[in-house]
């Protein structure tokens, strides 16, 4: 592990500093080096460029194993070192899922030889032998997803974790108006090429049935909530009054924030995921971060074969790892945000809910993952520079003000000027 010195770093309250790394920790933080100091010939001039905790994406999609063509373990993770992400958490709907001892330890492993960040896995729920075993691998949560299973299966799911002392992480869609509304609308062959039909299909008050459901069981199981991109503000007040009886965080994703549902119209079926898009009568906007405890890409690719289909084939999931700071910073640029809400959302907040040690903050001690940003940088979103598999987007040719230009991971620079770097990683528990 190299021992490095960043100089000349601006801190997110306009403070220069200087941070002195060894064996992948910050060991001080001062406004001057001293000649004692100075004892690496490896010191990075950050040239008053701003710096962050390193991100964390605590939801992604790295299909790794079984979906391998159309993301994996290497191209995931690259994609996470050039979007500024010191560590992500991969989701457990891979090809085997990930709701085993032997599946998850086989996950484990696959990440620990192709990761270039940092990592974590949540686990999938199946029984309660399985999910007590899946414990002992320290997963960051147990993930369900609410759209698969009916009211009695929930239910002993959620019991299953409550048992493990571990957040429980949830995809919030009602499986039965879901279904229903689907087999309703897809009768009607016209839809099979009006892909705004999705977000009615799957729809709002499919989220708010099953957050309340949720809310409902985790009051009597006692259960910590983790729920992944909330996308309407009708479930934002009925999270408003649960948040003073039960432990519960919420995530927003990039496309939640930025997009509403005429993006179907405009960029087509590409756009398509779960949950969908929604109207301006129920989406959400940058105005409403301040209610939501974390942003989560959601980094979900598929090959362009996958996505070019009809409404009801076209695979959902929308890639975000290289796009979301960007995006944000922009926002900042623009007094819609502060630098201290997106730290708060993607780094210092995902490393508290998850309880990943040493991480999350610029303090001594912690692990030295940094992102350095340039605020004035300009540019276009540009999916020929991305590492991801997933080269779409509906965020193409966005205009952006304010780029992360080096990810550093404890100690180790893994990306500089768009270039991505392999380093070691480690399973971050």
């Amino acid at each position: 592990m190299s021992n490095i010195i960043l100089k000349n770093c601006k801190t997110i309250d306009n403070k220069i500093i200087n941070l002195i790394i060894e064996d992948g920790k910050i060991k001080k933080i001062t406004k001057q080096l001293l000649s004692s100091d100075k004892t690496t010939d490896k010191i990075i001039n950050i040239k008053e460029n701003i710096i962050i905790p390193g991100l964390i994406d605590t939801h992604v999609h790295l299909r790794d194993p079984g979906l391998t063509h159309k993301e994996n373990w290497t191209t995931g993770s690259q994609a996470a070192a050039h979007g500024g992400y010191t560590t992500i958490i991969d989701m457990p709907n891979t090809s085997p899922l990930t709701n085993t001892l032997k599946n998850f330890k086989e996950k484990k492993e696959i990440a620990k030889n192709k990761s270039y960040v940092d990592y974590a896995l949540h686990a999938g729920v199946k029984t309660q032998k399985d999910v007590n075993e899946i414990l002992e691998e320290k997963p960051a949560s147990y993930k369900i997803f609410m759209d698969l299973h009916n009211n009695n299966e929930l239910f002993e799911m959620f019991k299953y974790v409550s048992k493990t002392g571990k957040p429980l992480s949830l995809h919030c869609e009602d499986k039965t108006l879901v279904d229903y509304n689907i087999k309703t609308l897809s009768s009607n062959p016209e839809n099979d090429k009006k892909t705004i039909t999705y977000s009615y299909a799957r729809s709002a008050l499919a989220e708010l049935i099953a957050v309340n459901r949720a809310i409902e069981y985790a009051k009597q199981l006692n259960l910590q909530l983790h729920l992944c991109h909330i996308s309407t503000r009708q479930t934002l007040e009925l999270i408003r009054e649960a948040r003073t009886k039960i432990n519960i965080s919420i995530e927003a994703t990039p496309h939640h924030i930025f997009l509403d549902n005429s993006t179907y119209e405009t960029y087509g079926i590409k756009a398509k995921t779960n949950p969908p898009l929604r109207d301006e009568n129920y989406n959400i906007n940058i105005e409403h971060m301040k209610e939501f405890d974390s942003i989560g890409t959601d980094h979900a690719p598929h090959t362009l074969e996958e996505k070019l289909k009809n409404t009801w084939n076209s695979a959902a999931g929308i890639p975000g790892l290289e796009n979301t700071l960007p995006l944000l910073l922009t926002e900042v640029n623009n007094n819609n945000i502060t630098l201290q809400e997106v730290v708060r959302l993607m780094s210092t907040n995902p490393a508290k809910i998850f309880k990943i040690p040493n991480k999350g903050e610029i303090k001594v001690g912690y692990d030295a993952d940094i992102t350095v940003i340039d605020m004035k940088l300009e540019g276009k979103i540009d999916t020929e520079t991305f590492y991801t598999k997933g080269k779409y987007t509906p965020f193409e040719e966005r205009e952006y003000t304010g780029k992360n230009i080096m990810t550093i991971n404890r100690g180790n620079i893994i990306c500089e000027n768009d270039e991505v770097i392999k380093c070691e990683n480690k399973y971050v528990y």
